[in-house]
């Protein structure tokens, strides 16, 4: 079975929305960086400067989403993806309850489009690709060590203040 313009449609629709949300809370991010809970190792210079990957691997999605290799589309989404629900590690560093409700709202939004676009895609990939599901554990493998070893790094270079609230 083959996907459809409507499914290629909401594929895009979700992967401009979720690039939508994600430019939000970067710019707020940003302009509002002392009223974040951020690691020590974190400035606005580089909270801007993270942005842009994920900016590029939304419009790399984009661009090579009708062509032959769509192992590589869903590869892209799903490190877009995990670069989204990145932004629930401020909530490492400070209460939800203690965070300021505009920042809540925007974290909110800018996960709960990632994830809609998450499901939509996974549910895509297992239904018109399934022929690239393999790709799926090596990326997920591959994302988890980097974010895992980049801030294990960090962290050890510049520790950070965790707040224990979750626990």
């Amino acid at each position: 079975m083959e996907a459809t313009q409507r499914h290629y449609t909401v594929f895009k629709m979700l992967l401009w929305l979720t690039l939508a949300g994600c430019t939000l809370h970067f710019f707020d991010n940003v302009i509002f960086f002392d009223q974040y809970p951020e690691p020590a190792w974190l400035n606005a210079p580089i909270v801007a400067a993270l942005w842009f990957p994920l900016a590029l691997a939304a419009r790399r999605a984009h661009t090579t989403l009708s062509g032959s290799q769509p192992d590589r589309v869903y590869t892209l989404i799903q490190g877009f993806v995990v670069g989204n629900w990145l932004s629930f590690g401020h909530y490492l560093f400070a209460n939800p309850v203690d965070v300021l409700p505009r920042i809540n709202a925007i974290i909110a939004i800018q996960t709960v489009l990632a994830s809609a676009l998450f499901v939509y895609s996974l549910w895509m990939q297992v239904r018109f690709h399934p022929d690239s599901l393999p790709y799926f554990r090596r990326i997920w493998i591959k994302l988890v060590a980097f974010y895992g070893i980049t801030i294990f790094a960090l962290e050890w270079a510049w520790p950070s203040d965790f707040q224990t609230w979750w626990l």
